[in-house]
């Protein structure tokens, strides 16, 4: 008994236990889900902000939890569409993200993160996610992530969904974000 103790707290030592758990079972409630949903659609998942959630004033989410949930949203939405290019989920990597904190989400609080899509390119596919808080509805943070294939044109891949035939028109924050990595991306190049 004492050494089983032991090897758990060694673990917890060397790494985020409660992080695979989760993916563990995100993954299982995902594929038990029946049914494919649409690329396009919204995807929500509901969270609790909790004591391991919190920046070290104890009152509201710690930015990287943010990040963190963002990956589970990501896990849920590739689940449910079925959207698994190129048949290894390792050939599409978090190339970016944008974070833009409205107002704090305080502990103990629920709260849902609406995840879509809004544009995709031959290289990458562009999610919104907005978390909200139960209580109020407010939105209390916007974030862009960029999901970036490796060596495949993803623009034919992601047109093989019907609802993905028409790319629909760029959300014009998406448009500077883009641009401003583009510049980025240019002057690292130098």
């Amino acid at each position: 008994m004492w050494s089983l103790a032991v090897f758990v707290a060694l673990l917890y030592a060397v790494c985020d236990v409660n992080y695979f758990i989760r993916t563990f079972f995100t993954v299982v409630h995902v594929l038990l889900l029946p049914g494919r949903v649409k690329v396009t659609d919204k995807h929500t998942i509901y969270g609790f902000c909790t004591t391991q959630d919190v920046d070290f004033l104890l009152n509201h989410m710690n930015n990287g939890r943010y990040l963190r949930e963002l990956d589970f949203c990501r896990f849920y939405w590739y689940g449910r569409t079925r959207f698994w290019p190129l048949g290894n989920a390792k050939n599409i990597l978090q190339g970016e993200c944008m974070v833009r904190y409205r107002r704090m989400l305080p502990i103990f609080k629920a709260y849902k993160v609406e995840t879509q899509l809004v544009w995709w390119d031959d290289r990458s596919i562009y999610f919104e996610h907005k978390f909200i808080t139960l209580h109020d509805g407010f939105i209390r943070t916007v974030a862009y992530s960029r999901q970036r294939a490796i060596g495949v044109n993803l623009l034919e891949y992601v047109q093989q969904f019907p609802e993905c035939r028409q790319r629909p028109e760029q959300p014009a924050v998406l448009k500077g974000w883009i641009e401003s990595n583009e510049a980025s991306s240019q002057q690292l190049r130098k």
